[in-house]
């Protein structure tokens, strides 16, 4: 029974290494939206920490506005 299991883990295994060895790079396409969405948080997050004072007084100038 255990050799039977074993025989099927292993045949699929070896079709997914074969899988992937068709294609290689079916994981970049996740990799690069991945490195991309980073990108963009750095860059918020710099921004946002140059013109903190300025969003700042903005957000309280909204408020003394709307009277919040």
């Amino acid at each position: 029974m255990s050799n039977r299991i074993s025989a099927v883990v292993t045949v699929r295994v070896i079709e997914m290494v074969r899988k992937v060895r068709r294609t290689p790079d079916a994981g970049m396409e996740t990799a690069d939206k991945i490195l991309w969405a980073a990108v963009v948080t750095i860059v918020v997050g710099v921004v946002g920490g140059i013109f903190r004072d300025k969003l700042r007084d903005f957000a309280n100038g909204l408020t003394v506005t709307l009277n919040w």
